[in-house]
C-alpha cells in the first residue's frame, strides 16, 4: 500500500515521487494499492488511474468514485472503507505500507506512529527519526553531539521579539528557514538587515518557528543517500547545481520536467570534492543515521567550504525522488531500490 499526496506545503512533490515509486513497484512484479491523501486530509483507495501522473490534473475527476478509507489504529483492523453509517474492512489489506509524504503530517513521525500502532510493517524511518527530520533546529543539535559542524543560528518563534543581543549576534548574510519544512519553501537568503523582516515574514506563512543562519558564501552542497537498518549502504555523492546562490524549488523539481522530480535537477555525480572530504561526509553519515535509529532510505545533505570544513545542512528521511538518481549512479536499478526497501520493511 503506498500512502502518498498528505496536507504539507510538499503535497505536490509527494505526488510525483509516489508516480515514480508506484511504477517501480509494479515492475518489479508488488501489487499496488494507491491511498492517495487529499490536501484536506481524506484518505482515497485508488486504483490503475491513480498511476497515472495526468489525472492529478483534475482532482475532482480523479476522486470520482474513489472509496474514502482510514487506516485502523487497533492492531490487525488494518484499511476500513467508509459505509453509509461506519467504515468496514476492504477486500484487500496491505503487507506493508510504503509511505511517500513529504513534509508535516507524513514525515514527522505522525503516519509513523498509526502504522505502529496498527502493526503493518512499513518502509522507511520510525517515529523518532522522523521527528528528528522535520524540525531542522533540533537535527542540528544531534549533528553537533556526534561531532559533525554546524553554522551558527538563531531560532525565532512568531509571536516573540528577538532580545537586542540575539539581533546583534546576527551577521549578514543569512539564510532564513521554516523549521519544520523542505523543498526549499519559504527559503530566502538575506544579504543585508532591511531585507529580514520580509523574509522572516514568508517564512512564518509555513511555520511559527523560524531559524536564521548564517550563510555561507563560497560552498559547495554535498549530498549522499544512505539505506539499510544497520549495517548501513552509502550510494555515491552529488553536488546539485543551482541557478543562483540558493538551490531554490524549481532547481530542484522544475529543472527539466515536474514528472522526474528530483531526477530532474541538475547534477554532478560523484561530487567534485577531494577523497579526504568524500570519507568524512561518508563517515557523518553513517553515525548520524545510526545515532537517530534511522532505517529504510534517507539523504543527508552537507555544505563543504571554500577550505573543505564541512558542515552539516539537513537530513531527509524520505527524499525526493527516494534519491535513486544516487543509487542508479552506483548500479541500483529504481526497481531494485524499492524491492530492498520493501524487504527492509
Amino acid at each position: 500500500m503506498v500512502v502518498y499526496g498528505g496536507v504539507s506545503p510538499e503535497h505536490d512533490v509527494a505526488v510525483v515521487t509516489a508516480w515514480q515509486v508506484m511504477h517501480a513497484l509494479k515492475k518489479a512484479g508488488f501489487e499496488v494499492m494507491p491511498v492517495y491523501i487529499s490536501k484536506n486530509g481524506s484518505w482515497y483507495l485508488g486504483d490503475d488511474k491513480f498511476l497515472d501522473s495526468k489525472s492529478y490534473q483534475n482532482s475532482k475527476k480523479l476522486l470520482r468514485g474513489a472509496k474514502e478509507i482510514i487506516l485502523s489504529p487497533e492492531a490487525e483492523r488494518g484499511v476500513l472503507q467508509k459505509g453509509l453509517w461506519n467504515f468496514g474492512m476492504t477486500e484487500n489489506q496491505p503487507d506493508v505500507i510504503f509511505p511517500v509524504v513529504h513534509g508535516r503530517g507524513g514525515e514527522d513521525g505522525t503516519l509513523q506512529g498509526l502504522f505502529e500502532m496498527s502493526g503493518i510493517p512499513y518502509v522507511g524511518c520510525g517515529v523518532t527519526a522522523s521527528a528528528v527530520k522535520i524540525d531542522k533546529y533540533l537535527a542540528k543539535i544531534i549533528a553537533k553531539s556526534v561531532g559533525i559542524d554546524v553554522l551558527k543560528d538563531t531560532l525565532v518563534i512568531k509571536g516573540e521579539k528577538m532580545s537586542v543581543a540575539e539581533k546583534k549576534s546576527i551577521k549578514f548574510p543569512v539564510m532564513v528557514k521554516p523549521v519544520g519544512l523542505g523543498s526549499s519553501i519559504g527559503l530566502s537568503r538575506v544579504e543585508k538587515e532591511r531585507g529580514l523582516e520580509d523574509a522572516l515574514e514568508v517564512a512564518f506563512c509555513y511555520d511559527r518557528r523560524v531559524m536564521i543562519e548564517e550563510a555561507l558564501s563560497d560552498f559547495a552542497e554535498v549530498n549522499i543517500s544512505i539505506m539499510g537498518n544497520g549495517p548501513y549502504e552509502l550510494s555515491m555523492t552529488e553536488r546539485p547545481v543551482a541557478s543562483g546562490e540558493v538551490l531554490s524549488f524549481s532547481d530542484k523539481y522544475e529543472g527539466q520536467t515536474k514528472q522526474k522530480g528530483m531526477a530532474g535537477a541538475k547534477r554532478l555525480i560523484p561530487a567534485d570534492q577531494k577523497p579526504e572530504v568524500i570519507k568524512k561526509i561518508e563517515k557523518f553519515t553513517v553515525d548520524y543515521f545510526r545515532a537517530i535509529g534511522g532505517k529504510g532510505i534517507a539523504r543527508i545533505d552537507f555544505m563543504v567550504s571554500k577550505s573543505g570544513k564541512i558542515f552539516f545542512n539537513e537530513i531527509n528521511t524520505m527524499p525526493g525522488s527516494l534519491a535513486f538518481y544516487l543509487w542508479a549512479a552506483s548500479g541500483v536499478t529504481f526497481e531494485e531500490l524499492v524491492t530492498r526497501l520493501v524487504n527492509f520493511a
